[in-house]
Formats: C-alpha cells, structure tokens, sequence
C-alpha cells in the first residue's frame, strides 16, 4: 500500500551534505523539511533512512485524511507494518471517542511510540495534502 510505504529508490546519489544536516537534526525531537513540489524531499528522506538503515514508520497525507477516524486507521496500519510482531492493535477511532479526540489522540501515539524500535523515524510525507 503506496500510502504507508516508504519509496524504494534505485540509482540516487546520496546528498551527503544533506545528509549531514538531517544527522545534526535527529538531536532534535522533529525535523521539518520544507521545498517546493518537485524538489526531492521524498527522495532526501527515503534516500537517507535505506543509507542509514534506520528503522522507520512512513506516512503519506492525501484527503482521504480529513477524516480522523481514517488517518488513524492507516496510521495504525503503518504501525503495523514497522512493528509487525506487536500483536495488540492499535485503537480505532469509533463514534464513542468523538467528543473526546484530543484525549484519544494521546492515548494513540502514546501506544504507538512504544511499539517503536528506538531510534525509529516517523515520516509524514505529502504534508501540503492535509486537508484543513
């Protein structure tokens, strides 16, 4: 599923300089990569994480994602596939947490940051396509 699949990429020439500001950048809790469509943000990121064979969860935003309960439920199955041996699902967002989405949304990533391999790196990718 392309939406929770990072891009395999074969004959790219790694930006080391590039490279070396996302390393000085990982000291931080979250990097923002920002550039106009085209200019190889995707290919940076993904380029970058097979270089260093980090383990990561990749996300990519399209509209479909203005609604909650589907960001979660692909959120979750992104979860699933970086952290395949964890059995227990992630929660659904159901009607019954409607009125109480920030509080589901803590309990979400609160359970989805345990499940991750340490140092892993979410990637939410398309950012621009999140419906407001």
């Amino acid at each position: 599923m392309v939406k929770i699949t990072r891009p395999i990429l074969h004959g790219i020439h790694k930006c080391e300089r590039l490279f070396m500001q996302i390393e000085k950048a990982r000291a931080r809790p979250v990097i923002w990569i920002s550039a106009p469509a085209g200019s190889g943000k995707t290919t940076l990121v993904s380029s970058y994480l097979e270089s260093h064979r980090l383990p990561s969860l990749w996300y990519q935003f399209d509209q479909g994602d203005a609604d909650p309960a589907t960001f979660f439920y692909y959120l979750g199955l992104a979860a699933k596939k970086a952290a395949p041996r964890k059995r227990q699902p992630l929660p659904l967002l159901t009607s019954e947490y409607s009125l109480g989405l920030p509080a589901f949304t803590a309990r979400f990533f609160e359970n989805l940051y345990s499940r991750l391999k340490h140092p892993a790196i979410m990637v939410f990718d398309d950012y621009h396509e999140m419906p407001l």
